[in-house]
């Protein structure tokens, strides 16, 4: 069904596009990259006409949906079983992202590669390079405030000038703060400060936040097991921690699962010679 979306209008007019942009998101039936498969894709096609494409497809993986994947977005086995397969679809779903600008939330990272893998293996070359793909995450982590000067402007919309004395420096973090404050309902609580401040020099939360300090502990944010320690997971269920090991999770987070596997077979070790 094509609309004429008054908000995404916007996006042609100021990208002033020269060919189709598909901003998209995806679901799947895992995290890795190389084996999980597509089981919803979601997309807006916009043309440089203005013409506008919004389409939610449901996809059968023909292969189990992981516990720890339905948990994040929600969708079983059962609700994809009668759907088609991504080779049923596959022509329909080319005409849509062939030969196109790409956009949305960390695509380059994951959902463009997991894509192209789909289309490789029904014999379709979907190719692309880094100059098609506008990723707002990473927009975001570039743009983002990362000195005060620049926090200063983005929070109190104000410049901080070329420092003169330290109390103005102070007074413009003292600024920032309230803000902060005013902004993010989590920053009023000092468990959530407390969390992104905790010092440790064997885990720290990691750059992904799939993990959150509690009482001096890393703990899931994620998965079956979120609000659970690492240590607790680590003794009652290390084969979940392995699986999180051959999965495309970030090096720092799998050092911290190495990390608490090591110790917690230490420990055994441990008890055994007792």
């Amino acid at each position: 069904m094509f609309t004429m979306g008054g908000e995404y209008k916007k996006i042609h007019k100021l990208l002033k596009l020269d060919k189709p942009l598909v901003i998209f998101d995806i679901e799947t039936t895992g995290i890795s990259m190389s084996s999980d498969k597509i089981i919803e894709i979601a997309y807006i096609k916009i043309w440089g006409d203005g013409k506008i494409k919004k389409e939610n497809v449901l996809l059968n993986p023909e292969t189990p949906i992981s516990e720890e994947a339905t948990t994040i977005h929600g969708i079983r086995n059962e609700d994809v079983a009668l759907k088609p397969a991504f080779r049923d679809k596959a022509q329909e779903l080319w005409d849509v992202f062939s030969g196109c600008y790409y956009g949305g939330f960390s695509i380059l990272d994951f959902d463009l590669p997991v894509l192209r893998r789909e289309f490789v293996r029904v014999g379709m070359d979907f190719d692309y390079s880094g100059r098609q793909v506008i990723d707002s995450k990473k927009i975001y982590n570039y743009m983002a405030p990362s000195n005060l000067a620049s926090a200063y402007d983005y929070y109190c919309r104000k410049r901080l000038t070329v420092r003169k004395n330290i109390m103005e420096y102070a007074e413009a973090a003292a600024e920032v703060l309230m803000k902060q404050m005013e902004r993010y309902n989590e920053v009023r609580d000092w468990g959530f400060i407390n969390r992104i401040h905790e010092p440790d020099d064997e885990f720290r939360v990691d750059n992904i936040r799939k993990f959150y300090w509690e009482k001096g502990e890393a703990c899931f944010a994620f998965s079956k097991y979120q609000g659970k320690s690492l240590s607790w997971v680590a003794e009652n269920d290390p084969e979940f921690l392995r699986w999180i090991l051959d999965s495309d999770f970030t090096e720092q987070t799998k050092n911290m699962i190495r990390l608490a596997l090591e110790k917690t077979k230490g420990k055994t070790n441990s008890d055994s010679a007792i």
